[in-house]
This record gives C-alpha cells, sequence and structure tokens, in this order.
C-alpha cells in the first residue's frame, strides 16, 4: 500500500489527504489539487506551520497572492465565524446574568423600602390624636 500524501487546492487551499495515483479534485473549486508533501511530515506540524507551508506552496505556484489569501480565509471563515458567535453567546450570557442579579436587587430593594413605608404608616396611625391634628405636644395647656 502506497503512503498517503497531502494535496491541497491553489485556488481555495483546502487540504487533503490521498494516495499519489488519485488526484483529487477540490470540491468546492472543483479544479485537480496539487500536492503538498508526504502525509508522515505533515502529521507533525502544527496548524500554523500547516498554513505557513501551504501559502508558500500557493505563493510559489501562483504570484497572486491577494486572490489566494482571500480565497484561503473564505474557506478558513465558518470555523472563525463559529469561535466569534461562541465568544459573541458567553459574552452575553454573562451580561444576562448581570442584569438578572441587578432586578432581583432593585426588586428586594423596592420590596423592603414598601415594608418600610407600611410600618411607618401603622405608626402614624397608633400615635394618639394631637399628633394626627399637627399640633405640637409642647405648645397644649397643661392640666
Amino acid at each position: 500500500m502506497r503512503e498517503l500524501s497531502v494535496y491541497y487546492c491553489p485556488v481555495c487551499g483546502r487540504y487533503s489527504y490521498n494516495q499519489p495515483a488519485d488526484i483529487p479534485a477540490c470540491p468546492l473549486c472543483e479544479v485537480s489539487m496539487l500536492l503538498l508533501m508526504p502525509y508522515s511530515d505533515f502529521r507533525h506540524l502544527d496548524q500554523e506551520e500547516r498554513d505557513m507551508q501551504l501559502l508558500q506552496k500557493m505563493i510559489a505556484g501562483d504570484t497572486s497572492l491577494p486572490s489566494h489569501l482571500l480565497a484561503f480565509l473564505r474557506s478558513r471563515s465558518s470555523k472563525e465565524a463559529a469561535t466569534l458567535v461562541d465568544s459573541q453567546l458567553h459574552q452575553l450570557e454573562s451580561e444576562n446574568k448581570k442584569l438578572n442579579d441587578t432586578i432581583q436587587w432593585m426588586h428586594q430593594t423596592i420590596w423592603e423600602l414598601l415594608c418600610q413605608n407600611r410600618n411607618l404608616e401603622h405608626q402614624l396611625e397608633k400615635q394618639p390624636e394631637n399628633h394626627q391634628t399637627g399640633q405640637d405636644p409642647k405648645n397644649m395647656p397643661s392640666a
């Protein structure tokens, strides 16, 4: 059995793992893919090193870098968009929790103020009649 090789699309930069006898076509661009390197070398690279190898091959094959770079970024944009959506979702959940905590605090504060107000009203109702008429107890005639 022959060893696997890594092929790339010269237009969009997609990878494909195939045997050398089976040169694939890009499923997105429908062009023949080109050899990047043997899979045994490719698997030891991290994502950044793989991207550098791909860009170097793309630049060497065609000097119209802007179109290739844009196509490459477009092919990776769905993963990045998902990452952005996840981070925005986390941020919104965090903000929502803070807002809910604030609403609960406000509700508790309003409830406590209403209870205090009722207690004060009950205390005023229990005071002697002279306080309700507005007379000052110091100015009242003594008996």
